[in-house]
């Protein structure tokens, strides 16, 4: 698979791979690299589980793996079929790319509705800028989520600490909301647990994952599209996911989704910043 590198020139670069549902697969700056990659994952045929993969029609499982529209039964793998699909280089330049995916025979059969979705990356000065724009090209209403599941590299989850704006969090492991009492929480490993994740909720501004004994930061910008802001890493993983979502897990069934008229289009942008400390 193709590597496209997009450079601002100034130290900023990106590496994405449009056969592997677009996903981004290296930030760095100055040379340091930002992303956890898994090489293994990405030549394999299993959805990307590295880099930043972009998540469309949907976020989360399905109930069952599967969800029932006009009396007609569907099944979809988690995250829809944005990051396991190959996208079509619309155009390159130095510091930006073009990607899209449009309906295909095999993805009508799971999902009924005609579109094309674009995303534009573009590096400038210790960021990149991800703009999403969604078209549904069909005659019938249009229902999906979207978002991405950026996996930043960390080598011990004690040295990091996650700022957010959000008033609450679901706790995964202890499966129930906790108040947030401050912006900043640390991010930890439960004794003997595979995994540790929690759902920011009520998101309106950056969140911000300070890794100073790494020498690094991350800030991602809420343009008002994330609400949500999902946190997961697995034991022995030398990752934390700081995941923007606009979207629940099963949306499709619980009637919780966006919607596009047939010619309508909608778009979004998420600013990834990262900063050598």
């Amino acid at each position: 698979m193709k590597e496209f590198w997009i450079d601002d020139g100034h130290g900023t670069r990106a590496a994405i791979l449009p056969e592997k549902g677009a996903t981004v697969v290296s930030l760095t700056k100055d040379g340091v690299e930002f992303l956890y990659r898994d090489q293994e994952n990405l030549d394999s045929p299993e959805r990307p589980r590295c880099g930043i993969p972009f998540l469309f029609p949907i976020f989360g499982r399905l109930k069952d793996g599967v969800y029932t529209w006009d009396g007609q039964e569907y099944a979809m793998a988690i995250h829809g079929f944005g990051h396991t699909s190959p996208w079509h280089v619309v155009s390159q330049a130095e510091n930006e790319l073009v990607l899209e995916l449009t309906d295909t025979p095999e993805l009508l059969a799971q999902y009924p509705f005609r579109f094309r979705t674009e995303l534009g990356f573009r590096v400038t000065d210790g960021m990149l800028t991800i703009t999403q724009r969604f078209e549904n090209t069909g005659d019938r209403m249009m229902p999906y989520s979207f978002g991405f599941h950026p996996y930043f590299l960390l080598h011990d989850l004690a040295h990091a600490q996650v700022e957010t704006t959000a008033k609450n969090h679901f706790d995964f492991m202890a499966g129930k909301m906790v108040e947030l009492g401050h912006g900043t929480v640390g991010v930890t490993m439960p004794d003997g647990a595979p995994e540790t994740g929690a759902a920011f909720m009520g998101v309106t501004g950056p969140t911000i994952l300070h890794i100073p004994a790494e020498g690094r930061k991350i800030t991602l910008e809420n343009d008002g599209n994330y609400p949500q802001n999902v946190l997961w890493s697995q034991r022995g993983k030398n990752f934390l996911c700081v995941e923007p979502i606009n979207g629940t897990a099963d949306g499709l069934n619980t009637g919780v989704y966006h919607k596009l008229e047939p010619g309508q289009t909608a778009e979004a942008v998420l600013n990834i910043r990262i900063e050598l400390i």
